[in-house]
This record gives C-alpha cells, sequence and structure tokens, in this order.
C-alpha cells in the first residue's frame, strides 16, 4: 500500500503582517464615513425604486389582463357576426383600434363625431351583449364638434 503521509504537502510558511496605522485626520475619517453613509441610502434608494417600479408594472398588468376579459367575448362575437354583416364589419373595424387602446390603457374614453358614434351604437343595438354595449358608452363618447 501506498503511504498516505507521502501524498501530503507540507504547511505554509507563516506570515506575519502589522497594519498599517490609520494616519487620515478627522476631517477625512468624517468625509469617508459621508461617502459611506451616502452609497448606503443610495443602495436602499435603488432597491426602493426598483419595488416600486415593479410593483407599478404588476399592477399595470392585472388592469391590462382584466379590461381584456372584459371585451374579448364580445368582440369574439362580434367578429363572427362581422363575417356575415358588412355593417357590422365596419363596426368592428372602427372599434377594435378604440378597444386595444383602452385595454392597453393608452386611453380612457375617446370622443367620436356624431354620425360614427349613432352608426356604431345603432349597429350595436341588434347585438344582445348589452353589458358590454353599456361599457363601450362610458368609454366611448360623443364629441363636441363645433363646425
Amino acid at each position: 500500500m501506498d503511504n498516505f503521509e507521502d501524498n501530503i504537502r507540507p504547511p505554509d510558511n507563516s506570515i506575519r503582517e502589522q497594519l498599517l496605522e490609520d494616519d487620515r485626520s478627522d476631517f477625512q475619517k468624517q468625509i469617508d464615513e459621508a461617502l459611506y453613509l451616502s452609497m448606503q441610502e443610495w443602495n436602499q434608494e435603488q432597491i426602493h425604486q426598483k419595488q416600486y417600479e415593479e410593483k407599478i408594472m404588476q399592477e399595470y398588468q392585472l388592469e391590462t389582463d382584466r379590461r381584456r376579459e372584459l371585451f374579448k367575448d364580445f368582440l369574439f362575437n362580434l367578429r363572427k357576426i362581422g363575417k356575415y354583416d358588412k355593417e357590422v364589419n365596419n363596426v368592428v373595424e372602427l372599434l377594435e383600434p378604440i378597444i386595444d387602446h383602452y385595454c392597453l390603457q393608452y386611453i380612457e374614453q375617446c370622443e367620436l363625431e356624431e354620425f360614427t358614434y349613432r352608426t356604431i351604437f345603432n349597429t350595436l343595438q341588434k347585438i344582445r351583449n348589452q353589458s358590454a354595449v353599456s361599457l363601450l358608452k362610458s368609454i366611448i363618447l360623443l364629441g363636441n364638434v363645433n363646425v
């Protein structure tokens, strides 16, 4: 058998070090302490800011998902009907960008001129989903057009 003692490395030589004395002035020590505290505050502020941004993004995503869910079935049914009815298809083409912008929280309300407003809601009266229509009426407003 091998002798295990031969495979063991000898210990390193010990080194004796002496720390240098702190020969900085009191003013320099105070500056260094202030810099250290400032860096700590800055790091804490960065952490706080990142948490705040994550919270805002999460709230934004939840609200976007909630709004999309409100109109998902309504738009699906409207598109199906629009394949067979030209008037409904024209309304779908008008409503889709408005609903998309509402769902993405780019707009809260949209004002339309009277002819387009009447066209949309007269066509939607024929559709049975009145909850989505009432929500649309709160989003799409009749604008005051002074000509």
